[in-house]
């Protein structure tokens, strides 16, 4: 079992492809599991929630919300 900080890390990392989909998926996994998610972005859950859409849907990339690189929000 992924320890909590790797997963916080590869979800912080979500389009880094020095992580296989095995272990973003795992990653995504423990970070639902946690009992807060207070220490992760707006922009990081809605790069997640594009990722997993990307996984089961192909949508044109003039159709992808703009997220702001490096997170800000909250």
């Amino acid at each position: 079992m992924m320890n909590i900080g790797k997963a916080c890390a590869i979800f912080n990392q979500i389009d880094n492809s020095d992580y296989t989909v095995e272990e973003k998926g795992e990653a995504i996994l423990r970070v639902l599991q946690m009992p807060t998610h207070m220490g992760i972005t707006k922009t990081t859950m809605m790069k997640v929630i594009l990722w997993l859409l990307d996984l089961a849907f192909e949508i044109p990339k003039d159709e992808q919300p703009q997220t702001k690189p490096g997170g800000g929000e909250s």
